[in-house]
């Protein structure tokens, strides 16, 4: 009852604003609604010293670091002492003073790293934002996700993790929007540093699971009812969202989802050679986008030391056993032959990165051909049919952990046991 009361009050708002504002080829969005979550988050990292801030009184112990964070258009001082469990010390109030706070215990997240826990931080602040000299003020929740050791004090990592969500008025609709500032200080106004979330398909949600048709980069052309639009001005604080008409082609993004035909491209792999999907059709396919390389993922270099490791470490080992899998399916039997198409979207890679041996695993580092499959929000997996139609995806659907803010994704496609043999043979067989 909540929520739709306050979707009543930004219909009431949007209209009235809109009723007066009748500019041809103009349209403006209204984002009221602050969001305490976000799939795409900002943040950055922050070098502590032992030295406090300018005008910021230091806590009496030696074993404390301090720093600080530009969240909107406000400073905020932090302290950490780094033991077990650390304790963090947020100037909330901006007066200088650490002990005006309550003090907060890391959370344990369960992973260890370089043979140290892993512990994070959660806040909400009170953030101002400044505009032709006027301020606004926002709720934003301030993660701290990890404490790192540097040769002199410690490196803190942090993230913003609000977004605002409104509408846009569109030849008299009006359509949810929703935006994701990923500036480090979360500022929405710097354009290149924001994605725009919008309900193209009226179904009352914005689809960001099933690879980004409903999600664009704030400078992208986007298509609405079938005019192409850019947006212009964003102000500081994600408020306002204004939309200019332009003359210029539309991205054209795949819908994604089971039982689509899937997308198909030409590339050349890293050996120089060129690829074409549509050659390996009648052959069942499996499309996989990940920052890994094959050969880092197949020797199981993990970057965690234990086996609970969060995603990064648990979607090697996922991959592991994908690759493991098809080892076992394609060179041991004589099933028809399962194409993988390893879509590379880390930084750098050569042909040394792949596994030769195997004919049927293309490693491809194509810009295009990656963000053809590829989200802004995760990598992913795909299993495409004999005939080219999207039989199965990951969709990931985001696992809560010991609070209200998801942690991780929870895969749908099984790779390994006797789920993933039953999931392998229904793909191969149509059965």
């Amino acid at each position: 009852m909540i929520r739709m009361a306050k979707k009543v009050a930004i219909l009431l708002v949007v209209s009235l604003i809109s009723s007066a504002m009748l500019f041809s080829g103009t349209l403006s969005g209204y984002l009221t609604e602050r969001m305490g979550w976000t799939y795409i988050a900002s943040g950055s990292d922050v070098e502590m010293s032992i030295y406090p801030p300018e005008g910021v009184s230091a806590i009496a112990d030696e074993r404390i670091f301090y720093g600080q964070i530009t969240i909107g258009d406000s400073t905020v001082n932090i302290a950490i002492m780094n033991v077990e469990p650390p304790i963090l010390w947020i100037d909330s109030d901006y007066d200088g003073c650490f002990l005006n706070n309550i003090p907060i215990k890391g959370q344990y997240r369960g992973t260890v790293i370089n043979e140290s826990r892993t512990y994070k931080f959660s806040q909400q602040l009170r953030v101002e934002y400044l505009s032709n000299g006027n301020s606004s003020y926002m709720t934003q929740d301030l993660e701290i996700h990890a404490i790192l050791p540097k040769k002199e004090g410690v490196e803190v990592d942090y993230l913003l993790m609000s977004r605002r969500e409104g509408l846009l008025e569109v030849d008299g609709e009006l359509i949810e929007i929703a935006l994701f500032p990923t500036a480090p200080d979360g500022l929405a106004d710097k354009i290149d540093e924001v994605f725009i979330g919008i309900d193209l398909d009226r179904d009352g949600t914005i689809d960001m699971v099933h690879k980004n048709h409903e999600l664009f980069e704030a400078t992208s052309v986007i298509r609405i009812n079938d005019k192409n639009y850019r947006v212009s001005e964003i102000s500081r604080d994600g408020r306002k969202v204004t939309f200019e008409q332009v003359d210029e082609d539309a991205q054209n993004r795949p819908l994604l989802k089971k039982g689509s035909i899937a997308p198909l491209f030409e590339a050349r792999d890293v050996f120089g050679e060129t690829f074409s999907m549509s050659d390996y059709l009648g052959n069942p396919i499996i499309v996989v986008v990940t920052s890994k390389t094959p050969l880092e993922v197949f020797n199981g270099e993990f970057p965690c030391a234990t086996g609970d490791c969060e995603d990064t470490g648990r979607e090697e080992k996922r991959l592991r056993s994908l690759l493991n899998e098809l080892v076992t399916w394609n060179e041991y039997s004589a099933k028809p032959e399962i194409e993988l198409l390893w879509l590379y979207s880390g930084d750098e890679i050569t042909s040394a990165d792949s596994l030769e041996e195997y004919s049927w695993l293309h490693l491809i580092a194509d810009k295009l051909a990656v963000e053809l499959y590829s989200t802004p929000l995760s990598n992913g997996m795909f299993l495409i049919s004999k005939d080219g139609r999207i039989e199965y995806l990951d969709d990931y659907v985001l696992q809560a952990g010991d609070g209200p803010i998801p942690t991780y994704p929870v895969f749908r496609i099984p790779t390994f046991g006797l789920t993933s043999y039953i999931w392998f043979r229904e793909f191969v067989f149509d059965e």
